[in-house]
């Protein structure tokens, strides 16, 4: 009984130990759990209060930006360094809630960009952060872009710049199993056919990119709004407006060239004896022998008229070969191989679009002298390149510079073109060769009436000690 009364008391201790043990624990880690809380409460409210001065200044990177898009002066007087009233830390702007901000232009650091440093301040707090940010107009930021989809497929390949797409990107084929260019689309860059892997399977939802090849939800950069009346008004004084070798109905001058004798009649082109004469659709035949053709001119047809591009199919040289911008408000069917041959300068950062297939060998792509670095010049028509898609010796080009096409484009014989391709309709190719675009950079012959901004950086800095206004 004894016993008992003795192991009953001895586990009445211990229980009182324990509880000593748990309030003692509780006496230091609630204090503790208390103060913890409190910093908590305080880093979040100090990390709120730091993301409302760097949301401002971002939203000020944003108002910079409209007042550069305004107009083609704006952009003009900051590109080249005029100081514009009220963006350079001359005014306070107050219309975004409990936050000031001030804007700086300055030209650079290349040609045909701007910097611009916005800083904004909490009201309530007074702290300030601030932002940097380089833009750069080009109205043409890739080698293929439009308005709505494209179907990158089969033979047909760009180097040297991305593709963009307002609309989605469908990559299909032999296309599907190639990793380059970069590839932008506003909404989904996806494979619909072919072996290679596929790129966006979720549409709109994260993960957006693989951050190497293809990006969906991509910010694409605005369409150039072309300045057509300049345009055609250049082709009329120069003769190249509505440009035809299929003048008549009948007789001597039903289809010829632009001159006969050698250089052929427009019939021995690719396109079929029905289409060689009619009101509505022009040939430009054996251009590489017309004798302006590579005077960088703008050749243009209007919107009633469909264009056929011939030469002799002979590899003869009797083809397609322009040096400047050509116009087609119609459809375009390119029905003949090219011939121009030229040494261009390869954009800076071409290497970027081959990241997915970059290594230190060289050659792997146009111009390629090794992993992330690249030649400054390439010849199209006398170099090639052994990664990537065959290239062989048929890298010359029809087209060196804009070609635009209202309607649909179609490609039927071997055809290459550099500098960038506007399609507004659909894009179909039937030719037994590869098609490739060499994007060439920005085109500044060619007027446009906007201002089409691609940012080129953006950091944050410390804020300027400038005095507020």
């Amino acid at each position: 009984m004894l016993k008992k009364l003795n192991s009953k008391r001895k586990e009445s201790g211990q229980v009182l130990i324990g509880a000593f043990v748990l309030v003692a624990v509780l006496l230091i880690f609630v204090p503790l759990m208390v103060q913890w809380g409190k910093n908590e409460s305080k880093w979040s409210t100090r990390d709120q209060m730091t993301m409302v001065a760097f949301n401002g200044a971002d939203g000020a990177v944003d108002r910079a930006v409209w007042k550069l898009k305004s107009s083609t002066s704006t952009w003009s007087q900051a590109s080249t360094g005029t100081v514009i009233a009220g963006y350079n830390f001359d005014a306070t702007y107050t219309d975004l809630p409990g936050i000031q901000y001030r804007i700086r232009f300055s030209s650079g650091p290349s040609a045909q960009q701007v910097t611009v440093v916005a800083e904004a301040k909490d009201v309530n707090t007074g702290q300030v952060r601030a932002l940097r940010a380089s833009f750069q107009n080009m109205a043409f930021p890739g080698g293929v872009f439009t308005g709505g989809t494209v179907g990158y497929s089969d033979d047909f390949s760009a180097h040297w710049g991305p593709v963009m797409a307002h609309g989605n990107i469908n990559i299909s084929g032999t296309a599907s199993g190639e990793y380059f260019p970069r590839k932008f689309s506003k909404q989904v860059v996806q494979k619909t056919g072919g072996a290679g892997a596929n790129r966006d399977t979720n549409g709109l939802n994260p993960p957006n990119t693989n951050n190497v090849e293809w990006w969906s939800d991509y910010p694409c950069p605005d369409l150039p709004v072309l300045d057509f009346t300049t345009m055609r008004a250049s082709a009329s004084v120069n003769s190249t407006l509505n440009y035809r070798t299929n003048d008549n109905t009948s007789g001597a001058g039903k289809c010829v060239g632009w001159t006969v004798g050698s250089h052929s009649v427009c019939q021995s082109g690719g396109a079929t004896a029905a289409s060689h004469y009619s009101a509505t659709v022009c040939h430009l035949h054996d251009s590489n022998h017309h004798a302006r053709s590579r005077d960088n001119l703008i050749w243009y047809w209007d919107s009633n008229y469909s264009l056929i591009l011939t030469g002799k199919g002979t590899l003869t040289g009797h083809s397609n070969a322009v040096k400047g911008t050509m116009i087609v408000r119609g459809n375009l069917t390119i029905a003949d191989e090219d011939n121009l041959v030229s040494t261009v300068a390869i954009p800076s950062g071409a290497w970027r679009e081959y990241a997915a297939i970059d290594t230190a060998a060289a050659n792997q792509y146009p111009g390629d002298t090794g992993f992330q670095t690249q030649a400054a010049t390439f010849g199209l028509g006398t170099q090639t390149w052994t990664g990537g898609p065959a290239a062989g010796a048929y890298s010359d080009v029809g087209i060196l510079g804009f070609l635009y096409v209202g309607g649909n484009l179609s490609i039927t014989a071997p055809y290459d073109h550099a500098g960038s391709i506007w399609v507004v309709g659909n894009v179909t190719t039937t030719s037994s060769e590869r098609t490739y675009v060499f994007y060439l950079g920005n085109l500044p012959d060619v007027p446009v009436l906007n201002v089409v901004l691609v940012r080129q950086t953006w950091d944050e800095v410390r804020p300027s000690t400038a005095t507020w206004m």
